[in-house]
C-alpha cells in the first residue's frame, strides 16, 4: 500500500480579514467625523458675527465688522500693564513654540466679552487643549479707564474654568495710565486692534464699547493665522485652528490626519469636510492593506515550500 502525504490545508486566518477590514473601518471613522462636521452647524451660508452696541441703533454693524489681516505679523513691542501693575509685552507670549489665542474687548463689558471668554473656555475643555502645553493666551482691554480688579477678576474666572493656574500663560492686560484717549482710539490697545483688524467704537450715551465677538489665533512668531467668531466655538474648529497655527505641534497624530480631511471655509468661518482629503487617506489605507496582505501571503507560501522540502 502506498501512502501519499497530503499537505495540510491552510486554515483560514483571521489576519487577512483584519487587514482588509482596516481601511473600511478607518474610512467609516473618517466619514463619521465628516458627519459630525455637517451636524455641527455647517449650512453653506455665512453666519455674521454677533455684535453689541452701546444702545440700539447707535452703532452700525458694518462700522465694527473685523477686517481680516491674515498672514500679517502683529507689532511685538507693544507694552501693557497687568492687574498687578507689572509691565507685559505681547512678545512675552510669542516665540515659545506655541500658538497664541488673543481676545480684545474690555473687562467691564456687561455681556459680550464675558460670553466670548466663557465660550472659549468650554471649547478649550471639550477639545482637550491644555494652556501652556498646546497654546498660550493674551487678552487686552481697549478701555483706558479699566481697573486692576476687573482685569484680575476676569483672568481668574477664565483660568479656573479651564483648570489652569499660571497667570503668565494667559495675561489679562490694560493700557498704561495716560497713554490712551477716553474712546480708546490711541495707545497700545488701539495699535494691536488695528494690526488684528479688530474694530470698535465708543458710545458716549451708554458708555460702552461696541465691537464684534471674535478671537484671534496667532502663530508662535506672531503672524495672524485664523479668526474665530461668535460666542459658542466649535471645539473641533478651535483645535484645528491652533493645530494649523502651531505648524502641527499641537494635538495628536490623528488630529493632524483629520485636519487634512477638512478645509477652512472663509464664508462660514468653519472647517468643513474636504472630499479629496478623504479620498487620499482612503487610497493610502487601501494600498497599505493590500501590501500587508501580499506580504502575509508571501510568507505563507514560503512556509508551505519549506514544509514540502522537509516532507
Amino acid at each position: 500500500m502506498i501512502y501519499t502525504r497530503i499537505a495540510p490545508r491552510a486554515r483560514t486566518t483571521p489576519i487577512a480579514v483584519v487587514v482588509l477590514a482596516c481601511p473600511a473601518v478607518c474610512l467609516m471613522f473618517l466619514a463619521a467625523q465628516s458627519g459630525q462636521a455637517l451636524a455641527s452647524g455647517y449650512t453653506g451660508r455665512y453666519k455674521p458675527a454677533p455684535m453689541i452696541g452701546g444702545g440700539e441703533g447707535n452703532v452700525k454693524s458694518q462700522d465694527i465688522e473685523p477686517i481680516e489681516n491674515l498672514g500679517q505679523t502683529i507689532p511685538k513691542g507693544l507694552s501693557f500693564v497687568d492687574g498687578h501693575g507689572k509691565t507685559v509685552r505681547i512678545s512675552d507670549v510669542l516665540g515659545q513654540g506655541m500658538p497664541v489665542l488673543v481676545t480684545i474687548g474690555y473687562y467691564k463689558c456687561p455681556m459680550l466679552c464675558n460670553l466670548v471668554h466663557e465660550g472659549l473656555a468650554k471649547s478649550i475643555k471639550k477639545a482637550g487643549l491644555v494652556l501652556g502645553r498646546d497654546f498660550l493666551g493674551f487678552s487686552a482691554s481697549v478701555d483706558p479707564k479699566e481697573d486692576s480688579k476687573s482685569a484680575n477678576t476676569n483672568q481668574g474666572r477664565l483660568l479656573r474654568s479651564i483648570g489652569a493656574q499660571e497667570t503668565a500663560q494667559w495675561p489679562f492686560v490694560m493700557v498704561p495710565p495716560n497713554t490712551a484717549a477716553e474712546d480708546g482710539r490711541t495707545g497700545p490697545a488701539m495699535e494691536l486692534s488695528e494690526a488684528l483688524g479688530f474694530r470698535f467704537m465708543y458710545d458716549k450715551e451708554s458708555k460702552q464699547f461696541a465691537h464684534a465677538a471674535v478671537a484671534f489665533v496667532l502663530t508662535p512668531e506672531g503672524k495672524i493665522s485664523r479668526y474665530v467668531y461668535g460666542v459658542d466655538f466649535e471645539p473641533r474648529d478651535l483645535k484645528f485652528a491652533l493645530i494649523e497655527a502651531g505648524g502641527g505641534r499641537v494635538g495628536t497624530t490623528l488630529d493632524r490626519v483629520l485636519l487634512s480631511c477638512f478645509k477652512y471655509d472663509p464664508m462660514t468661518h468653519k472647517y468643513t469636510p474636504f472630499a479629496f482629503g478623504f479620498v487620499r487617506i482612503g487610497a493610502f489605507l487601501s494600498f497599505a492593506a493590500l501590501a500587508s496582505l501580499l506580504a502575509l501571503l508571501w510568507r505563507k507560501e514560503l512556509q508551505m515550500r519549506r514544509e514540502r522540502r522537509t516532507a
